[in-house]
């Protein structure tokens, strides 16, 4: 049996991939350099000796680092070989993820990690097995929700990671409250209007000028909800009255709404609202919803 590296999801911040080299592969000790800036949560106990730095057994309690091009050696603990999820990171949400607790990483664009490995988290750990498990079962995934679902996980990796070693805060420079709060409203003012539309992250930070890794922190510490959260909010919000209407196809409102089935916009509304967008409309006049609509805030 060889090595299997399957790439899952690739996206323009970054690339999701799956891992797995049994025990007995001939190049089971060397699989060459990394092809990219790689964040890595390890499945299996194995030894892993970057070039220059001291051994690490990795299990799935390590998160492990890897600069482009690091040589390394692996070494067998486990008959289980190495298996492992891997995210691929490109070197500007690198460096945008990491100042804020290491400022000299602007000097190092080609080296972004200082380190070879951190504490996994429990949270870290579920949110990458879940987003790997979500792309590879999702036919067309939602990349709002990818990118600012992986984009959170690299903060806390990160922030654990410097945090175990200097016990230190972000030092970085912060922008002014009234920044922030520019700043969100900005991109409340994309979504008042495009919110069916399949924006990624880095596409409204592009118009915001903005980077996707500070945008999503910001957008979530003012408003208390990730993007993607207040996206799906604003659609499910303006979907009531369009559901009360007897002749609305939900198929084609759904689809009209942003989302990806019908399926999806039901157990969506079901989860905000309590009830099928059926079962709603059977209860509610068009009337009642605007009613109901004036005092909804998204």
């Amino acid at each position: 049996m060889q090595a299997i590296d399957h790439i899952h999801l690739k996206g323009e911040l970054f690339t999701i991939g799956t891992f797995h080299c049994p025990t007995h592969y001939p190049y089971f000790h060397n699989t060459g350099p990394t092809e990219g800036h790689l964040v890595v949560f390890p499945r299996t106990p194995v030894c892993i000796t970057q070039a220059g730095r001291r051994p690490v057994i990795t299990d799935p309690n390590v998160v492990m680092f890897y600069n482009k091009g690091q040589e390394y050696q692996r070494d067998k603990i486990s008959e289980r070989g190495d298996t492992c999820e891997w995210f691929s990171f490109s070197p500007d949400v690198l460096v945008s993820a990491i100042q804020p607790y290491d400022a000299q990483v602007q000097g190092r664009w080609e080296r972004p990690f200082r380190f070879s490995h951190g504490p996994s988290d429990p949270e870290s750990y579920l949110q990458q097995r879940l987003i790997t498990e979500y792309v590879r079962q999702t036919d067309a995934p939602d990349m709002l929700y990818v990118e600012e679902t992986l984009l959170a996980t690299l903060n806390r990796v990160i922030e654990n990671s410097y945090r175990a070693r200097y016990g230190r805060s972000p030092d970085g420079k912060h922008t002014t409250h009234k920044e922030h709060l520019d700043l969100v409203h900005a991109v409340k003012t994309i979504l008042a209007t495009r919110y069916h539309e399949p924006l990624t992250v880095k596409q409204i930070a592009t118009e915001v000028y903005s980077s996707p890794y500070h945008l999503c922190r910001v957008f979530q510490k003012i408003t208390g909800l990730t993007i993607h959260a207040y996206r799906t909010q604003l659609r499910l919000h303006t979907s009531l009255e369009c559901v009360a209407q007897p002749g609305t196809s939900l198929t084609q409102l759904s689809h009209a709404l942003g989302f990806s089935s019908h399926s999806h916009f039901t157990a969506s509304f079901r989860r905000t609202f309590g009830a099928s967008p059926s079962t709603f409309r059977r209860s509610a006049s068009t009337r009642s919803v605007r009613q109901m609509s004036n005092f909804l805030t998204v």
